[in-house]
């Protein structure tokens, strides 16, 4: 299956520049409506009216920062859970080393042999969190008896459950952030499109206009000048 290609931005200005510059163009469209329309008919309503609606559902639209903030919380609170879960399984194999002391084949069941690895990684301390779930019901005579309560026997499927949450919830994130910035590409690029269209005939319409041609022009066409080009420097004072 051939790869889906990516839409690129059809402007090269940042997107509230460009909201900015198609508002205010909405709006002068607005009051030059009836030169567009006698032009061509394709500017009448609604054509008005679903610019703004798109300009207005760009401007609703999550940036990309805001998409990199939202994942860096959800990789934090998944760190915090990981972190909690390691403080829990420290607290466990204590009490599992004072409740069979020397016993290693049991040591094993409660992952002593393949908890350096599940610290490191979310999905395998999820999986060594469901062998404990089991194997600390199993012996949770021993375990209360050595002052690991049914409470916090109990508080492994919690964290076990909290942490597949946690994972999830950030893995799909994730994975949609890429559809999510395609959509909103795709939206901004209509939104240019409806500014273009007006840009191009508004040119036309006010050609023998300069003031009124001036204000139809896309962002990237107004020219750009230097403050001190502006300036005027007064001849030198003649001596008399």
């Amino acid at each position: 299956m051939a790869k889906a290609e990516e839409t690129n931005r059809s402007y090269v200005i940042p997107d509230a520049e460009m909201l900015q510059a198609s508002r205010v163009m909405h709006g002068i469209f607005g009051e030059d409506k009836g030169a567009f329309t006698g032009f061509d008919t394709a500017f009448d309503d609604p054509f008005a009216d679903n610019w703004l609606q798109k300009i207005n559902q760009c401007s609703d639209i999550i940036l990309d920062s805001s998409y990199v903030n939202s994942q860096a919380e959800l990789t934090k609170k998944l760190e915090d859970k990981m972190e909690e879960c390691r403080a829990f399984y420290s607290s466990l194999k204590y009490f599992v080393e004072k409740a069979f002391p020397g016993r290693k084949e049991i040591w094993s069941r409660f992952g002593f042999n393949n908890y350096s690895s599940a610290r490191k990684s979310q999905t395998k301390m999820i999986q060594l969190f469901g062998i404990l779930s089991k194997t600390a019901e199993e012996y949770k005579n021993e375990l209360i008896a050595a002052g690991f309560s049914q409470e916090k026997i109990d508080q492994i499927n919690v964290l076990q459950s909290e942490l597949t949450n946690a994972d999830y919830e950030q893995e799909l994130s994730k994975r949609k952030r890429p559809a999510m910035t395609q959509e909103r590409i795709n939206n901004m690029n209509e939104c240019y499109s409806f500014m273009q269209r007006v840009s191009k005939a508004g040119k036309i319409i006010f050609g023998a206009d300069k003031a009124k041609y001036d204000q139809y022009l896309l962002p990237y066409e107004r020219p750009t000048k230097k403050e001190d080009e502006n300036i005027t420097v007064p001849d030198p004072v003649q001596p008399e």
